[in-house]
C-alpha cells in the first residue's frame, strides 16, 4: 500500500491534503508533514494544505484555493475516514482520492485508495511509516510535524500498547536524527496563562454514574461566559476527570453555537470506541467520541458506559 500512495503522488502534478475539522496534533501533523515530505522529495509537485484553524506549535500557514485547482489533482483526507469530519468539502472535487485513518472506522467517503491502520497510535505515524518504507527523505520541518502528530495522539506516549511500541519508536528513532523544537511543543501541551487555568477552574466538578462513571453537561451559555473557546472545554478539559482511580471512563459533553451537544469520551483500560460508534462517532478504543442532539441523547450515552462497567467489573 505505501509504494501506491508515493506511486500516485509521482503521477500527479498537483496535490492537495485535507484532514478532519478542528485539528489536534495528528490531523495538522499528518497533513504538514505530508506536505514537506512530497515538497522535500518531489521537487516538481505542487502541495497545497487546506482546512480550518487552530492553534498549533510550528509555523504553518492553509492554504487557500479555487475549485479549479482540484481539476486532475491527487486528494488526500488525513486521520478521519467519516465525510461529516472532513474540513473543506471539495475533496470530492480531484481526479484520485487517498484516505489514510488509523481510527476504528470504515471509511465512507469511497476511497480510490483506503490506507487504514487502527493498530497504530496516529495517523502521523502512517505518514512516516510511508515515508520510510518509500526510502523518501526528511527534513527538519517534515520530523516537527510528524513528531507533534505521535506525542499529541499518544498522550505523550501514555496510549502506546505493548502491540504498536516498537513500531511507533523506531519511527520517533528515525525522526530524532533531524533538528526538531521539542520545547516548543513541551510547552504547547503544558503551559496556559493564568488566566485560562482559572477559567477552567468553572469547568472541574463532575457528576458520577451508579457504576463511577464521570461525565459532565456543559451548555452553550457557560461556555460562552467562561471566556475560553470551545475547544478549551470540550477537549480542553475531559481529562480534568481523568487519574482517579475508581473512575475508568469518564466523558466530557459540550454544546456548540449550533446547538449540537460534542462528546469526547476516554477510558482507562476498557473499550468504549462501539458505544461511541452505536451513537454516530467513532475514534481510539479508549479515546473516541460522537455528535449528539440532545442531552437525554447524551445521558443514554452515559447509561451506556454505566452498563460497560457493570460487564467489565464481571
Amino acid at each position: 500500500m505505501e509504494n501506491q500512495i508515493i506511486k500516485e503522488i509521482q503521477n500527479h502534478s498537483t496535490i492537495i491534503i485535507h484532514r478532519h475539522k478542528q485539528p489536534d496534533l495528528d490531523a495538522y501533523g499528518s497533513q504538514l508533514g505530508l506536505k514537506e515530505i512530497i515538497r522535500e522529495n518531489f521537487k516538481d509537485k505542487t502541495v497545497y494544505v487546506v482546512g480550518d484553524t487552530q492553534q498549533y506549535p510550528y509555523e504553518h500557514t492553509m492554504d487557500v484555493i479555487d475549485d479549479s485547482v482540484y481539476e486532475g489533482a491527487l486528494v488526500f483526507v488525513l486521520d478521519t475516514a467519516a465525510e461529516a469530519l472532513i474540513s473543506d468539502t471539495r475533496y470530492k472535487l480531484g481526479k484520485t482520492l487517498i484516505n489514510i485513518d488509523h481510527h476504528r472506522n470504515e471509511s465512507n467517503i469511497n476511497p480510490d485508495l483506503f490506507y487504514h491502520r487502527p493498530d497504530l497510535i496516529s495517523c502521523s505515524q502512517m505518514i512516516g511509516e510511508i515515508a520510510i518504507k518509500g526510502n523518501l527523505r526528511f527534513n527538519d520541518m517534515a520530523a516537527s510535524h510528524i513528531y507533534a502528530g505521535i506525542v499529541g495522539d499518544s498522550g505523550r506516549f501514555q496510549y502506546i500498547s505493548k502491540q504498536n511500541a516498537k513500531h511507533t519508536f523506531d519511527v520517533v528513532a528515525r525522526l530524532m536524527e533531524y533538528d526538531i523544537d521539542l520545547q516548543s511543543l513541551s510547552d504547547f501541551q503544558q503551559l496556559e496563562t493564568l488566566a485560562k487555568r482559572m477559567a477552567k477552574e468553572k469547568f472541574r466538578n463532575f457528576s458520577l454514574s451508579d457504576h463511577n462513571v464521570a461525565y459532565r453537561f456543559n451548555d452553550f451559555k457557560s461556555i460562552s461566559e467562561s471566556g475560553l473557546t470551545f475547544q478549551d472545554v470540550s477537549r480542553g478539559t475531559v481529562n480534568i476527570m481523568a487519574g482517579i482511580k475508581e473512575v475508568r471512563i469518564w466523558a466530557n459533553f459540550s454544546e456548540n453555537e449550533k446547538g449540537e451537544i460534542i462528546g469526547e469520551f476516554r477510558s482507562k483500560d476498557v473499550s468504549i470506541v462501539d458505544i461511541a460508534k452505536k451513537f454516530g462517532g467513532g475514534g481510539h478504543a479508549n479515546a473516541c467520541g460522537a455528535t449528539l442532539y440532545s442531552w437525554e441523547q447524551a445521558l443514554e450515552v452515559v447509561q451506556c458506559f454505566d452498563e460497560r462497567m457493570v460487564e467489565s467489573n464481571v
